[in-house]
């Protein structure tokens, strides 16, 4: 819940740069809602003409499951994500070696926070017009020289476009080769360094040794399970992090101001009992669970069970990881504030793993003393006692009508929602009047209704991603035959629906209303992922014993 944190606190908040407004499908659990999407929603850059693959809008892109536990049995509820993945689909074809880059929308480079640094940037349009300018002299085999006055004239009223122009006539004549791409393209792929495969072979790290399937361990949600046999000593997956510089940055809040729990990212989050700063991954190690002989976990972390991996300092890939480890934290804090990021783990195994294994890190004897507190302390939410799992209702298509409702109501968190698309044009809407809920249904129906049937989600609309869909409040009217409904959908007004015939029940969806869902519980379980080594933490960043 972005809206939760203060201006003040956002500089040092090191997601700041890296989250995805949830503004298309998400059924938005707070009022301000964004996500931390790991691996390719972090770690690809952005290119405004350039750009290769693009978070899925399609209506199956969310998947969100909070029926894994039961608030009023499980201790764990509310403790990790429901929402399973956010699908980043390639939107051309991408060859070996080639660098993955989102549209992040040109209007991220426009906010105040980041124009000042990127006002210079190029931007789609300036590709354009350069290459309509180096089109303009394709013929004239242009010289250094020339081009170098070309530039000057064309800097003197468009910057941007002069600072994409081929500096010389090798690079011209380079640009001007690929008669595959267009030369706006081609003045892209001049901006960035190519890759081959045989380089990203040398170079580069697996992503994908692990992959999210359901913890062994009762309370723990997802985990990382082994997708490959990985040996002793070899390395899991890399952990890039952001800074975030105090956790209480990541306080969640009542309306009065009061702080109620702690944000969900905190549970995803590595710090120090000594320090404010947190140091959350961007990769999918966040999937990975604790496990030590300490104590008995159930699943496959039974009694006497250790960790088969362990975290440690990357000090070779990521380069300013080992010289952000020998800063301050006030010298971290000045380039966090900036927008800067440098610190990295890798995650090694300590032995042997097998395919299909679950792989699992120590957060350290502080974190396991905190479940221990939790398993103590923890009573059921006296909240939203007929709790209904909005995912079970989806799933059992338990899709009442507005009379049925009257009679069998869903318990107090349950919202109804209908997919919806701009797949008619905006005059074939005919929008009741507001007085419609005096008028019989009948004259409602035959005046005012439309064919739903194209908003299935199986239909070839549906997989389109040029249009925009969300899922939108709705009322469900009849049952009519082969699973069709009469709905009205709250497109345009809150009191007045959109009528629909024909419309597929399997796009009608259950989602929680806000601030309703396990993550909002005020004693679902909120603490950091600790060390199991603490020595790895340097003095230097310990600020709180510093202050002492």
């Amino acid at each position: 819940d972005r809206d939760t944190i203060s201006s003040e606190a956002y500089l040092g908040f090191g997601h700041r740069d890296y989250l995805w407004d949830e503004e298309t499908l998400d059924d938005h659990e707070s009022d301000v809602n964004s996500a931390a999407v790991p691996d390719t929603g972090a770690l690809a850059n952005y290119h405004p003409i350039l750009w290769n693959i693009i978070s899925s809008i399609g209506i199956d892109s969310f998947v969100y499951d909070d029926s894994i536990l039961d608030r009023n049995i499980d201790l764990g509820a509310g403790a990790f994500s429901y929402h399973k993945s956010r699908n980043t689909t390639a939107y051309r074809d991408i060859t070996a070696g080639e660098e993955l880059l989102h549209d992040y929308g040109e209007e991220w480079l426009e906010s105040p926070s980041r124009y000042k640094s990127f006002q210079d940037a190029a931007r789609e349009s300036n590709y354009v017009s350069a290459g309509n300018i180096v089109q303009r002299f394709r013929l004239d085999n242009l010289d250094d020289a020339s081009l170098s006055v070309v530039q000057e004239i064309v800097n003197i009223y468009d910057k941007r476009t002069a600072s994409i122009l081929p500096k010389s006539r090798l690079a011209n004549e380079s640009i001007l080769k690929d008669i595959d791409e267009s030369i706006a393209i081609n003045l892209g792929k001049a901006s960035v360094q190519q890759r081959s495969a045989d380089w990203l072979i040398q170079n580069g790290r697996c992503m994908d040794n692990i992959v999210p399937r359901i913890s062994t361990l009762p309370q723990a949600g997802n985990g990382a399970f082994a997708q490959r046999f990985l040996p002793e000593g070899s390395l899991v997956i890399p952990a890039p992090t952001l800074q975030t510089m105090d956790e209480k940055y990541l306080d969640s809040k009542n309306r009065d101001g009061s702080v109620k729990n702690s944000q969900m990212l905190l549970n995803y989050c590595i710090a120090h009992e000594d320090s404010t700063m947190l140091l959350c991954p961007i990769t999918r190690a966040i999937l990975i669970n604790h496990c030590s002989e300490r104590m008995d976990f159930g699943g496959k972390c039974g009694e006497g069970v250790d960790a088969n991996a362990k975290l440690q300092f990357d000090s070779n890939f990521d380069a300013e990881s080992k010289v952000w480890q020998q800063k301050s934290f006030n010298e971290i804090k000045e380039d966090v504030h900036a927008g800067r990021r440098g610190l990295s783990f890798d995650v090694i195994t300590t032995r042997d793993i097998q395919p299909g294994e679950e792989v699992f890190i120590d957060y350290g004897d502080t974190w396991e003393e905190a479940w221990k507190e939790h398993i103590r302390s923890w009573q059921p939410p006296v909240e939203y006692t007929s709790y209904m799992s909005v995912t079970k209702l989806t799933n059992d298509h338990d899709i009442r009508t507005t009379v049925e409702l009257a009679k069998n109501p869903y318990a107090d968190n349950v919202a109804v929602k209908c997919i919806f698309g701009a797949l008619y044009d905006e005059h074939d809407f005919g929008s009741p009047p507001s007085n419609w809920r005096e008028m019989s249904d009948a004259a409602l129906i035959q005046k005012y209704s439309r064919p739903g049937g194209i908003y299935s989600i199986s239909s070839k609309e549906s997989r389109n991603l040029d249009y925009r869909w969300f899922y939108l409040p709705c009322d469900i009217y009849f049952h009519g035959d082969d699973d069709r409904l009469t709905v009205g959908i709250y497109a345009v007004s809150n009191d007045v629906p959109l009528i629909f015939t024909d419309y597929p029940s399997e796009s009608v969806r259950f989602v929680s209303k806000k601030y309703t869902s396990d993550e909002h519980l005020p004693n679902s379980f909120r603490h950091p992922i600790g060390l199991a080594d603490k020595t790895m933490f340097p003095e230097q960043w310990k600020n709180l014993k510093l202050n002492e």
